[in-house]
């Protein structure tokens, strides 16, 4: 079979199931991968991004493993694992967790259809990843400050890549977040943002700093194209339509991290999300608060940034036995 994807990222994401990307599905694979991101929508709540990953992995394992109608007694451990030993060999190493993620919650939504029995999930391996052996990727105020300083403020683009990256970096929100805002989410009056995300299924209100403020409202002023959309961002060309994937969103950060003169490990919009949560650990918030502010269902996300708080790890560190020499 051919390999999925290659190509605009983008432009593969959009296409259905019966779009060239997936061109040997059969009709009763397609039936089934359809019904799968339904309940990764409905039921389990994923962005758009998360499914539209899953989804090639999902289509090419059931065409690998059924020429027609899918026969579920033949799906057993060892087919699972056939597939996944295989399927890795073609993919990256940074493949390997979504392919595996990908598999184990198919697996699952057959179990939810009544298809298969509970547990064949085991029979896919786990992705052995350390979450603590790496530091987040950060910026030191001065790189926020360069970054921001790169939009032009002369110009629509400018202006509204500018509140962009505010938002970003002053309430750590996540590129979906960012695009899916609406001018009803801000409360100028009592000087708020709602939040809805769909990764968490979280409603979060969060301050709105001055800056962001201003940053916003000269936004919507001078640079925001004229549109019947309730979208706070939108494409400044024509037909001036919102960002439709959060991709975007980091490819504005990757071109102002460009232009700073910066080169980091990683280049997305993320890095400021990781930023403000440093920042904020850094200065005493406490983990709940950071929690609450970035929106993590759980407390043992935010936990990742404990290793960044530097004066409160050396306290704790133990003398090293003898003294130094």
């Amino acid at each position: 079979m051919k390999k999925a994807g290659g190509g605009d990222r983008t432009n593969e994401a959009d296409r259905s199931v019966n779009g060239s990307a997936y061109s040997q599905v059969t009709p009763d694979v397609q039936r089934l991968v359809t019904s799968y991101d339904e309940y990764l929508g409905r039921v389990q709540g994923l962005a758009d991004e998360t499914r539209r990953r899953y989804l090639p992995f999902a289509a090419r394992f059931l065409t690998w493993q059924f020429a027609g109608t899918p026969d579920w007694s033949r799906l057993n451990g060892e087919s699972v694992a056939d597939f996944v030993r295989r399927e890795a060999e073609r993919q990256r190493t940074p493949g390997h967790r979504a392919l595996l993620t990908a598999i184990r919650s198919l697996l699952r939504f057959l179990v939810f259809k009544g298809f298969i029995a509970a547990g064949l999930e085991s029979a896919v391996p786990r992705w052995r990843r350390y979450r603590h052996v790496t530091l987040p990727v950060h910026l030191s105020n001065n790189q926020v400050r360069l970054t921001l300083d790169t939009c032009r403020c002369d110009n629509a683009t400018g202006l509204r890549d500018r509140a962009i990256l505010l938002l970003l970096s002053r309430l750590a929100m996540r590129a979906k977040e960012v695009i899916s805002l609406r001018f009803e989410d801000i409360d100028w009056i009592e000087g708020t943002v709602k939040i809805r995300s769909k990764k968490s299924l979280r409603e979060r209100s969060l301050p709105l700093t001055n800056d962001v403020g201003q940053a916003l409202a000269k936004y919507l002023r001078e640079g925001r194209p004229k549109s019947p959309s309730r979208f706070v961002f939108l494409k400044h060309l024509s037909p001036h339509h919102p960002f439709g994937t959060s991709g975007a969103i980091s490819y504005i950060v990757r071109q102002a991290f460009t232009r700073a003169g910066l080169k980091l490990p990683r280049m997305g919009a993320h890095v400021f999300r990781h930023t403000a949560a440093t920042q904020m650990i850094c200065g005493g918030a406490s983990f709940k608060e950071v929690a609450d502010v970035l929106g993590h269902k759980s407390i043992d996300t935010t936990g990742i940034y404990a290793k960044l708080d530097i004066t409160s790890l050396a306290s704790v560190v133990l003398p090293w036995p003898g003294g130094l020499e």
